[in-house]
């Protein structure tokens, strides 16, 4: 039987998530439910992306007459349409997403996927009204965490786990700009999935107030509590897509 826990900033409260309650546990413990619905969507350089479409999804040689013209638009990239799946298609949009053929690490992100988008406008390169590269970039597809930011997680180097111990000790760093200061006090860890061969985890933060400069953040140490010591079971970041086993930073 697995159990799931939600934990938001370290402090118990009712929470509801895409349908799922959660209620605090005995003894003042964290709340605890079934696992929550998924919102079903991942972002990648700010773009939505549904989670449905990445496996089986609609590719860009199967865009209308319409849309398909925006692959000829200024600036944009001769591409293998087989390659991008549609995430949006209208009359003056196209976005599309696909799978980097190798990943890219950013800082100690691994960055897996790539987003382009197309829109229709008064004034291209070119000049005058028509289809024009919106936005391309790569990312690592991640998990819509709502009012959360987003984290990369790894391993503490320095506290490796231990199968007999029911405490993990985990790094996050915060993806978004925030003055180059520790995420002390603001991890969350918004799911935390215990199976027999595997424990789930998707970690966030708290947006600190104010505007944030973005010189590179450092990794904040956090413990994670299990129901039951680690044992053999694999430790997985399920905040991106695909999901994959920590390891130290």
């Amino acid at each position: 039987m697995r159990r799931s826990r939600l934990i938001q900033g370290g402090a118990v409260a009712l929470v509801l998530l895409a349908g799922g309650c959660a209620q605090a546990g005995a003894a003042g413990g964290p709340p605890v439910s079934d696992r929550p619905e998924d919102s079903g969507e991942y972002l990648c350089q700010g773009t939505r992306v549904p989670a449905s479409l990445l496996a089986d999804g609609a590719t860009a040689d199967q865009l209308g007459e319409e849309a398909a013209a925006a692959l000829d638009g200024a600036s944009v990239p001769d591409i293998d349409p087989e390659q991008w799946r549609v995430v949006t298609e209208t009359g003056t949009q196209v976005y599309l997403v696909r799978e980097l053929p190798e990943p890219r690490d950013s800082d100690g992100e691994l960055r897996t996927h790539e987003v382009m988008g197309i829109e229709w406008v008064d004034q291209t390169e070119d000049g005058g009204e028509g289809w024009q590269l919106w936005q391309r970039g790569d990312c690592a597809l991640r998990y819509d965490l709502g009012d959360l930011g987003s984290a990369i997680v790894a391993l503490d180097p320095d506290n490796p786990p231990d199968p007999e111990s029911s405490q993990v000790h985990l790094l996050a760093t915060e993806v978004a700009c925030a003055g180059g200061k520790p995420a002390d006090g603001r991890v969350a860890v918004a799911r935390l999935v215990e199976h027999e061969d595997r424990v789930e985890l998707v970690v966030g933060v708290e947006v600190p107030p104010g505007v944030q400069t973005c010189q590179s953040n450092p990794p904040t140490p956090f413990t994670v509590e299990l129901d039951e010591p680690l044992g053999t079971r694999a430790l997985v970041d399920a905040a991106v897509y695909p999901e994959r086993e920590l390891a130290a930073s």
